[in-house]
């Protein structure tokens, strides 16, 4: 008998199995059975484990800053040092001076006795001549004066200003005045605080008083 090729075979609508696939079909069927046995007792080896579930996310809480409270603080009142000073009334035979600011007049006194009256210029705005009572504390009797001393806002350098008497430590004094005309004197105030004299009348207070006199300013 006469085999045909296997590719006939199919064409021909007959397909023989090969003794060959027969056998290894059976061994394939022999360990299936034997792996379902295995499986069976032992179990297949594999555990299903759950999926973990995921974590929700938790809200974190945001801290909002609170406001630190400041401390306020209460400016000071700056108080201006103060120039005069408290004497007793002067006795009967007592020299010395009285400056009236709203007059514009610096009178010799002797206890409460006139010797003498001038008319002079005193503190203008905003330089006005401290009202008080206070003592020359030294003299010059010819002195040289410039702003940068005072802090003055206009420059000026006056030299050979006679018979200056200071009785502040900010540079108040009595003296000669002779870059004013007389027409101030008695009547307006012109210097950046002391008190302004003509000649005549300055010379007088330079023999009148000396280191010590007490000098009383009233508005």
């Amino acid at each position: 008998m006469t085999t045909e090729p296997p590719v006939l075979e199919t064409l021909n609508g007959r397909r023989r199995r090969s003794p060959v696939v027969g056998v290894c079909l059976a061994a394939l069927s022999s360990a299936a059975v034997a792996l379902i046995a295995v499986t069976s007792c032992f179990g297949s080896g594999y555990v299903w484990t759950a999926p973990l579930p995921t974590p929700t996310p938790t809200a974190t809480a945001t801290l909002t800053p609170t406001a630190t409270a400041t401390a306020t603080v209460t400016p000071t009142a700056t108080t201006t040092p103060r120039l005069s000073i408290d004497l007793p009334p002067p006795g009967p035979e007592e020299r010395w001076v009285l400056v009236d600011l709203s007059d514009q007049t610096a009178q010799a006194m002797v206890g409460s006795q006139v010797w003498h009256t001038a008319y002079v210029t005193t503190g203008k705005a905003g330089w006005e001549t401290p009202a008080g009572t206070f003592r020359i504390s030294y003299r010059v009797y010819d002195e040289t004066m410039t702003s940068s001393s005072i802090g003055a806002e206009e420059y000026y350098v006056l030299t050979h200003v006679l018979f200056t008497q200071y009785f502040t430590s900010e540079g108040h004094a009595l003296h000669l005045n002779y870059w004013r005309p007389d027409s101030v004197f008695g009547h307006q105030a012109t210097s950046h605080g002391c008190v302004g004299m003509r000649y005549a009348d300055a010379e007088f207070f330079w023999s009148f008083a000396t280191n010590g006199t007490r000098v009383a300013i009233q508005p």
